[in-house]
């Protein structure tokens, strides 16, 4: 009975989206930055209406939360079959509750946080939570691959002045919905500092994202 509801709960989730979707990503395992250091990314994305161009910043401000800013230019089709140029950004929280090192199964972390897209005569913005999960395979003294998951529960909202489906109404629609998404990825560190990310994004737009990740001391 519990398992039934849970699958009833997923088809739900994912059945019941707009056309909008969130683009900048997970990128980091489940681990947080430690506190008073940073980490800097630069990444380029490519979906199937979308192609994205962003860096982050995540700085610890506690022993196990982080905070995270990303921004970056993108090229988007909202699916009138016109792509614009424009500006999206996000910003996130990071708490870490469950730690491998320590004898946990798995690295897990859970969060919020916000992203916004906006090209001429159209917006989404997007308010939710993530559940991260990762696990560190060390192969070699100061090399490891980490695969990692998360899930993300938002609300989005997507507002829009273009015409659709040939009409040439240009009346401002908005629609808000809820959406679900699942990031699949693995970080591959191949020095203390610098590591290598790919990472697929099961949404509205499936898409990969790849980049570098380099911790600032």
């Amino acid at each position: 009975m519990k398992k039934t509801l849970l699958i009833a709960i997923a088809v739900i989730l994912f059945s019941n989206t707009s056309a909008s979707a969130q683009f900048l990503g997970q990128l980091t395992p489940a681990p947080t930055v430690n506190k008073g250091e940073a980490l800097l990314g630069a990444y380029l994305g490519v979906y199937q209406r979308a192609l994205c161009l962003f860096g982050q910043f995540r700085y610890g401000v506690l022993r196990y939360v982080d905070l995270g800013l990303k921004m970056g230019m993108i090229d988007y089709d909202p699916g009138d079959g016109k792509s614009d140029a424009g500006l999206t950004v996000g910003a996130d929280i990071k708490y870490w509750f469950m730690e491998q090192r320590t004898g946990d199964v798995l690295d897990v972390s859970v969060g919020g946080g916000t992203e916004h897209l906006k090209i001429p005569d159209h917006s989404i913005f997007s308010l939710g939570g993530n559940v991260v999960a990762s696990y560190q395979i060390q192969y070699d003294q100061a090399k490891s691959v980490t695969p990692y998951g998360r899930l993300n529960l938002r609300w989005e909202r997507e507002s829009s002045s273009r015409s659709f489906g040939g009409s040439a109404n240009q009346k401002r629609r908005t629609q808000s919905d809820m959406g679900a998404a699942l990031a699949l990825g693995a970080e591959l560190k191949l020095w203390p500092d610098l590591s290598l990310v790919g990472e697929l994004q099961i949404d509205d737009n499936v898409g990969f994202i790849a980049g570098v990740n380099y911790s600032v001391f």
